[in-house]
């Protein structure tokens, strides 16, 4: 590609992203053509090229298109909110009275990607997941509390959109309903060592007072260290207050208008 089209395709890639944010509950494909006078075609293959970059994400559900977790980094290092930044003290509350591992994840489409985690003191460390990592929604302790916190119709269209993915974690429809199911039992998502042998999390989705689902926070750990007595009387309760916590200073964010 020569320099000029190579401009050319950066300034049609900033016309849409500039067309996306007048609609900050997402786009749909015929509101970015309207508002950038492309064509469908070329407002499609721009989308496409800027999903393929995670900038941009597309809604499962409704189709519509929405900024992506690459942009946010990037408006982070441009001063703007850093949700792990946010939740970072709690995160290492909880690291410290665990001595596990505690991951913080967010929803981007049909995905669950985490954006920071805190080491406990234990010697063994579970790190089943790396920041940048992106799995299914609905794999793990933390996909497991961000799906079951979505609508029926959403939850629907994001298990579609995975049903091929979910076979790399040898996990099926059946399956990914079966820890629904159970998460909604209990109250909170509990993987217990079905991704990685021996490696167990609970957690929680975290909900600003609007209603807004921005995270899930889990908190993982050897199995041996995760008795359903232990999760209940000490890391549950931990958990809870901690999430609750961070959805009191998403609220104030949210309505400052900057998450």
């Amino acid at each position: 590609m020569n320099a000029e089209a190579t401009v050319g395709s950066i300034a049609r890639a900033a016309k849409v992203l500039a067309a996306m944010s007048d609609f900050p509950g997402g786009a749909s494909l015929s509101d970015l053509i309207a508002r950038t006078d492309f064509t469908k075609t070329t407002t499609h293959r721009v989308l496409a090229s800027l999903q393929e970059v995670h900038y941009v994400a597309q809604d499962p559900d409704d189709r519509k298109y929405r900024f992506g977790r690459e942009l946010a980094d990037l408006a982070r290092k441009a001063n703007l909110v850093d949700l792990a930044g946010v939740a970072r003290r709690s995160m290492r509350r909880l690291a410290d009275l665990s001595e596990d591992t505690v991951f913080l994840c967010i929803p981007e489409g049909s995905a669950s990607i985490c954006i920071h985690r805190e080491l406990g003191a234990f010697p063994i460390r579970t790190l089943t997941l790396d920041v940048g990592i992106r799995h299914p929604m609905g794999v793990g302790a933390s996909g497991q509390a961000l799906l079951s916190a979505m609508p029926e119709k959403k939850r629907a269209a994001v298990n579609r959109a995975n049903r091929d993915w979910l076979q790399e974690f040898t996990l099926d429809l059946n399956d990914v309903e079966e820890l629904h199911q159970d998460t909604i039992a209990r109250g909170y998502a509990l993987n217990p060592g079905r991704i990685i042998p021996g490696m167990a999390a609970i957690g929680l989705p975290i909900f600003t007072r609007e209603g807004r689902l921005v995270a899930a926070m889990a908190i993982g750990a050897v199995t041996d260290r995760m008795s359903i007595d232990r999760i209940e009387t000490k890391l549950l309760p931990a958990l809870r207050s901690e999430v609750g916590k961070l959805s009191a200073r998403f609220d104030l964010l949210e309505a400052e208008g900057l998450l």
